[in-house]
């Protein structure tokens, strides 16, 4: 009779351990609701996952370090679907239907056993990816199983929409230095960035302030405005302005909402104040050969002489309305108006017993529309307003 015992050796458990590195993007994201915005977009940063298995052998029999490894498997559960797997074992679970493969959307795996996810993760939904492999052990011919898992989570923020001007809150025109259109520009901004116009949807409307309403500026009504109505840009001529308050309002609509066709109560505001106004400015009669005229002199050259700083002006009845006049030099004498104009010729005879001569400048005012005298807006062939 044989007796048999069957010998076998025995090894010492390797001592693994299993690391999930990211070498690029990251676990977590924000998602700006306003703007449908992630940080990081994963389609611009994608997050990069690199398995590293190390092992260390106590009988020393197998050479330490990182571990090769066969059968990579990455999978994508959600996280209810992982808190099922009984004791966090995902190895010998039927995950099947969440592995990730070529066909997966979102997700790729490298050579080297990399999984690079593209996906976003829309908030509150939460992704847990699964690594599985094997570890050849080559003393005894058999595979090692091993297991590592990390969850991909999106935190919501919520970033107040504001409404701003290019223009401050007060601003001024200068009749003699301003000449030509002015721009106003609104910019609506969410997150404190501009909106993605393929996934936001922005309205615009400029009011002017009358008394206590607000009007909707509009081409017949304000011969100040030029373009810009429902745009983000607003385009007006302030000569025909003396003082008003701009309103800008705007409304936006996300993916799936409604833009407003009119303003709400609760819409984006922003307004600044134009003003006309004159720059400080001096003025004086310079008079041709001076006070003292000769008798033989026909006439005496009455010059207007308007300067602003150190600057002066060429022409000061552009901007003004330069009116002479004269008071005879006897007692109980009224001014009587001269004329108009840069400059003028007063005849000697008017000064031949001594006279004043008076220089007064009136600023313009805005322009305005042409009437005739029954208050009639006048209009010109085209039914253009004539303003003057």
């Amino acid at each position: 009779m044989k007796k048999i015992k069957r010998l076998n050796v025995v090894y010492t458990p390797l001592n693994v351990s299993v690391s999930l590195l990211v070498k690029g993007g990251s676990l977590t994201q924000t998602h700006c609701a306003e703007t449908d915005e992630f940080i990081p977009d994963r389609g611009i940063t994608p997050l990069v996952l690199t398995p590293e298995v190390i092992i260390q052998d106590p009988d020393g029999i197998l050479p330490g370090g990182v571990a090769a490894l066969t059968g990579v498997c990455w999978y994508a559960l959600p996280e209810d679907i992982a808190a099922s797997v009984p004791n966090g074992s995902y190895i010998g679970a039927e995950l099947s239907q969440y592995l990730i493969s070529a066909a997966t959307d979102g997700y790729s795996i490298d050579a080297d056993g990399s999984l690079r996810v593209e996906a976003n993760i829309r908030y509150p939904s939460r992704v847990v990816l699964v690594f599985t492999a094997n570890i050849p052990d080559n003393r005894s011919g058999k595979l090692i199983k091993v297991q590592d898992s990390v969850l991909l989570s999106t935190t919501s923020i919520a970033v107040p929409a504001a409404l701003t001007l290019d223009k401050p809150a007060s601003w001024k025109f200068n009749p003699i230095e301003d000449t030509g259109v002015r721009t106003i520009t609104a910019s609506l901004k969410l997150g404190g960035v501009s909106p993605d116009p393929t996934k936001v949807r922005t309205a615009f409307w400029w009011y002017v302030a009358s008394g206590n309403t607000e009007v909707l500026i509009n081409g017949d009504d304000h011969l100040f405005y030029e373009s810009g109505q429902n745009s983000s840009a607003l385009v007006i001529d302030p000569e025909y302005l003396d003082e008003a308050r701009i309103i800008c309002k705007a409304e936006y609509a996300l993916d799936g909402e409604t833009l407003p066709s009119a303003p709400t109560a609760n819409c984006l505001t922003a307004e600044t104040v134009i003003q006309r106004k004159y720059p400080a400015y001096d003025f004086e009669n310079y008079i041709h050969g001076g006070v003292e005229v000769s008798p033989t002199a026909s006439h005496v050259k009455n010059e207007c002489v308007v300067t602003v700083g150190q600057k002066v002006l060429a022409s000061p009845s552009r901007y003004f309305t330069v009116i002479w006049s004269i008071k005879d030099a006897v007692y109980g004498a009224e001014w009587r108006i001269l004329g108009y104009g840069d400059s003028i010729m007063i005849p000697t005879s008017e000064i031949e017993q001594g006279a004043d001569i008076g220089l007064e400048l009136e600023e313009f005012e805005p322009l305005g529309a042409l009437a005739d005298d029954n208050d009639d807006i006048l209009t010109d062939d085209d039914g253009s307003i004539l303003t003057l």
